[in-house]
């Protein structure tokens, strides 16, 4: 598919902002997502929507929704034995290294409830997103709620999943990927 075929299936011109193209996608992929939607040709056209944003964010450097570090807009370090690595993304995407010790300091500082709407944290291999557009979006168990938190990942079939999870699971996640870390002397 052409880049310029990617932008008109998600409805977006092909200058608009990263954030307007994650938005866009999150709304189609949910609209059309197979699970959510029965109705005949919902499941070609979530592929459609997938495979678009998927070719669109390669184009950007970005590969299964991830930069390399290198790729980032800055890059913070706070001086000390750099052991672990977060990402924040809201319009640009910030990575930072701090120690082990000072990790879940600064992922509660930089990522909480009171976060943004659509500002997405990814610490190992998992990716979470602020969410409180509670008049559009339904998630499994109902209406998300101001600051609720949901997790992209990658189902067995390759598509992106989402499930709803409370901050506390989150926090939990947050301390045992700091203490595995901190016990093996490298990331997990």
């Amino acid at each position: 598919m052409e880049l310029e075929k990617c932008y008109r299936v998600l409805g977006v011109r092909s200058d608009a902002k990263l954030t307007d193209v994650k938005a866009a996608y999150r709304r189609l992929a949910l609209e059309y997502h197979p699970d959510r939607n029965k109705t005949p040709g919902a499941e070609a056209k979530f592929t459609t929507i997938h495979e678009a944003y998927s070719i669109i964010m390669s184009s950007k450097g970005i590969v299964d929704g991830w930069r390399p570090p290198e790729a980032a807009e800055h890059v913070f370090d706070d001086g000390s034995r750099a052991e672990l690595s977060f990402a924040i993304l809201t319009g640009k995407e910030v990575v930072y290294h701090v120690s082990t010790e000072q990790f879940e300091a600064e992922v509660r500082r930089r990522f909480n409830p009171k976060s943004s709407s659509g500002t997405y944290c990814k610490i190992g291999a998992r990716w979470f997103e602020v969410d409180d557009q509670t008049s559009s979006r339904k998630t499994l168990w109902g209406s998300a709620k101001r600051g609720a938190l949901t997790e992209w990942y990658k189902g067995p079939d390759g598509t992106d999943k989402w499930k709803s999870v409370s901050w506390g699971d989150f926090w939990s996640y947050v301390r045992s990927y700091a203490s595995t870390a901190g016990r093996s002397g490298q990331v997990t």
